[in-house]
């Protein structure tokens, strides 16, 4: 029986290194895409949003939108598009983190 390792996108990979090379950057929210956004970056949000979810299923990232109910269902008000927020997990941070060392190797 044989197990898949599974394997990350650039898009997905470029997403953890901006997290985890922001040591004040634990946190990021993504909003909802409207019709009349311009189509590129429509197109860019919707990718994002599947990243963000791919990367909660490896345990990288965690969707913590519920914690912010009342902000997030304010600011769905103001802006008139559906928003979630995201934690990165401590094994993200680990597996990705340890690159943002400042100190030269």
């Amino acid at each position: 029986m044989y197990m898949e390792i599974p394997e990350i996108t650039a898009s997905q990979l470029e997403v953890m290194q901006k997290i985890c090379f922001d040591p004040e950057m634990s946190v990021f929210s993504q909003c909802s895409v409207k019709p009349t956004d311009p189509l590129k970056e429509a197109a860019e949000a919707v990718q994002a949003m599947k990243d963000s979810e791919y990367l909660c299923t490896l345990g990288f990232l965690r969707e913590i939108t519920a914690d912010h109910k009342e902000r997030i269902d304010q600011l769905a008000k103001d802006t008139d598009r559906n928003w979630r927020v995201f934690q990165v997990t401590a094994m993200g941070r680990a597996m990705f983190g340890i690159t943002t060392s400042s100190v030269p190797n």
